[in-house]
């Protein structure tokens, strides 16, 4: 009976989550304050008012909340159902980048197309559209999982399709990200061990080809692991990042009062926010605090999958859970050089657009699958039997 936990809870529906309600409305308000205050000085610089990039932050987040006022109201089966015209409009969207892309002047990558004033990044939105089609494939072929043909080829694709472009944009973090969401829901869907191994190789090689055709991507993986360390080249960024968390030590040197923010550290309200976070709020108040609230996420985010009322349910809750929590976790391994440097926002504390939209819409899922699943009392043992014989059909 516990391989098949989705279909082993009864009893009466429960309203949303509120712990995971609280966690992902804290981050959205500390990602407001954060943002302004590591843009005001270079937003007072550049345009002349320091509260600049605080109403782009808004306005986006007003864009992203309407997502997630969709995502939490309606059925979240009505979503997987488009998991099929998800997946195909991202691969599009992934194809108009590589023709009509607006490169980063910085470091050469392919990741965003301009719509006016704004700018939108596909890859964020294909792996949330992965994460929809894989619940939804593998809802459907459960019975086909152990055959390679029938059951994961397909997937398997889909998956190479995608990968393949987001990796012709030099987005190798994007690439990583796949793998670690995908590899785990295939795993939980049914996929066999040895399909799995052979999914890595793939991803292996997709990741080889990527850094032989990039030497930039060489170039920084080379000086992190021969243990080298430039901190007036390649490794700048990084070293002022752990200068600012340094510099906050346990409690901070308060709100407002960070000196890294001053054109040390470049990215110091996109990518590297976290450095600020850390820096103004110390280790407690400010990185502990921002880990915790991304842990209280991953913990209910999968109990709310272990709940969940259907196999689709149990994979859209986990693949949610995962695409937020690992890519939180890479952004903080990438600004403390757990890893190398990689450009990884911070889920709904960094400044941009796509990042926080796609976490949000996902958040609504999260609390719309919560509101449908049921208290763990465990069904008894003709519910069990009914529902397995009606899964085996």
């Amino acid at each position: 009976m516990s391989s098949h936990a989705a279909v082993g809870f009864t009893g009466d529906r429960k309203g949303p989550d509120l712990l995971l309600w609280l966690s992902v409305a804290a981050l959205v308000v500390l990602g407001c304050v954060m943002v302004f205050s590591a843009s005001a000085f270079r937003a007072s610089d550049r345009a002349g008012d320091f509260t600049f990039f605080l109403q782009r932050h808004t306005i986006r987040v007003a864009i992203a909340m309407c997502g997630f006022g969709i995502a939490f109201f309606f059925d979240y089966h009505l979503l997987t159902k488009l998991g099929r015209v998800l997946i195909c409009v991202s691969i599009v969207l992934l194809v108009a980048v590589l023709l009509t892309s607006w490169n980063d002047p910085v470091r050469g990558s392919v990741r965003w197309i301009r719509l006016g004033p704004l700018s939108i990044q596909p890859s964020e939105i294909a792996k949330l559209a992965i994460v929809i089609y894989l619940a939804d494939f593998l809802s459907r072929k459960r019975r086909h999982q152990e055959s390679f043909k029938k059951g994961l080829m397909p997937a398997l694709l889909v998956l190479g399709t995608v990968v393949a472009l987001v990796a012709l944009e030099r987005n190798l973090s994007c690439v990583v990200h796949i793998a670690l969401i995908s590899s785990p829901l295939l795993f939980i869907g049914g996929a066999r061990i040895r399909h799995l191994i052979g999914l890595g190789v793939v991803f292996a090689a997709v990741v080889a080809g990527s850094l032989l055709a990039s030497p930039y991507q060489r170039e920084r993986i080379k000086t992190y692991t021969s243990g080298s360390f430039d901190a007036l080249g390649k490794d700048y960024q990084v070293q002022q990042s752990l200068i600012a968390m340094g510099s906050g030590g346990w409690t901070g040197v308060g709100l407002g009062q960070s000196k890294q923010k001053y054109y040390f550290l470049p990215d110091s309200h996109t990518d590297f926010v976290f450095s600020v976070v850390g820096e103004e709020g110390g280790f407690i108040f400010g990185s502990l605090f921002v880990m915790g609230l991304f842990l209280v996420f991953a913990w209910r985010g999968t109990r709310i999958a272990m709940c969940a009322p259907d196999e689709e349910g149990r994979l859209l809750a986990m693949g949610i859970t995962l695409l937020v929590f690992l890519y939180a976790m890479l952004n903080i391994a990438v600004v403390t050089r757990s890893i190398p440097t990689t450009g990884v926002p911070l889920p709904f504390i960094s400044y941009g657009g796509s990042s926080l939209l796609v976490a949000l819409f996902g958040s609504g899922v999260l609390l719309n699958i919560s509101r449908q699943s049921t208290g763990r009392r465990f069904a008894n043992a003709d519910q069990v039997k009914r529902r397995l014989a009606k899964r085996g059909r």
